[in-house]
């Protein structure tokens, strides 16, 4: 209200100066955001739907039956834990099940929230796969498996949940994110490179100082006081990751 007497009555070459701005508090004012994103970065802008039931496999009349194979969950995640884009993520940090909701939840935050002609959005883990059986109330126990009730994607701990990047920055994208996080049925968090870089560091400058030879995994590959007798195969595997990864 207070530019537009000047507006009305001064030089028409400002009009574009003041109307391309973006005002900030009323005092200082910033460029906006560039629309057009850099080359390289993914063409998908909006977070795609998924499939929440699996195509049938070839030869199978029906989805074929599985254990609940919590094995899928457990350990760390060594492939999937790393930006691919080198900009923004959600990372797990307990391990978990996401069903069809939190695919949803997801996709309308990302979608909604998130100014997508600025930036690109991209899943980092696969649609639901895995059955989940359950048999009605008041039914008697045995006679088989029962029904599949859905279908869950099962998601280790240090697993990037979904990726995105592009002229936006990470103050700006950081409450939609941590929205997004608390949305989970796991513990996770934004992060972004530089987070991810700076704990790469910190973890490597703590091995490098360590002047304890006793470390954790040295303690259980090498049967120290006999321990094999309270650990088992997952404490042996994941021994490198520090005694609360089982």
């Amino acid at each position: 209200m207070a530019c537009r007497p000047f507006i009305k009555n001064g030089s028409r070459l400002l009009r574009p100066i003041l109307f391309n701005r973006i005002i900030v508090n009323g005092t200082q004012d910033k460029p906006p955001f560039p629309r057009v994103l850099p080359v390289g970065l993914p063409l998908q802008n909006e977070l795609p739907e998924v499939k929440y039931v699996p195509d049938t496999p070839p030869n199978h009349l029906v989805y074929p039956n599985m254990s609940r194979r919590l094995l899928e969950c457990r350990g760390v995640e060594i492939v999937h834990d790393k930006l691919i884009h080198k900009q923004f993520g959600i990372m797990a940090l307990a391990p978990g099940l996401m069903k069809e909701g939190h695919f949803n939840t997801i996709r309308d935050m990302v979608n909604k929230r998130i100014d997508m002609e600025r930036c690109f959005s991209i899943w980092r883990v696969d649609p639901p796969w895995h059955p989940w059986y359950f048999k009605g109330l008041n039914k008697k126990r045995g006679a088989g498996k029962g029904s599949i009730e859905f279908f869950v994607t099962p998601v280790k701990t240090n697993r990037i949940i979904i990726e995105i990047g592009g002229t936006l920055s990470f103050d700006y994208l950081y409450r939609t994110l941590l929205s997004i996080a608390e949305a989970l049925p796991f513990p996770a968090i934004p992060v972004s490179q530089e987070l991810l870089d700076k704990w790469d560091a910190e973890r490597k400058q703590l091995q490098e100082k360590n002047v304890n030879p006793l470390r954790w995994e040295y303690l259980i590959r090498n049967n120290i006081m006999n321990c094999h007798r309270f650990t088992d195969f997952y404490d042996i595997e994941f021994a490198r990751y520090g005694p609360k990864v089982r």
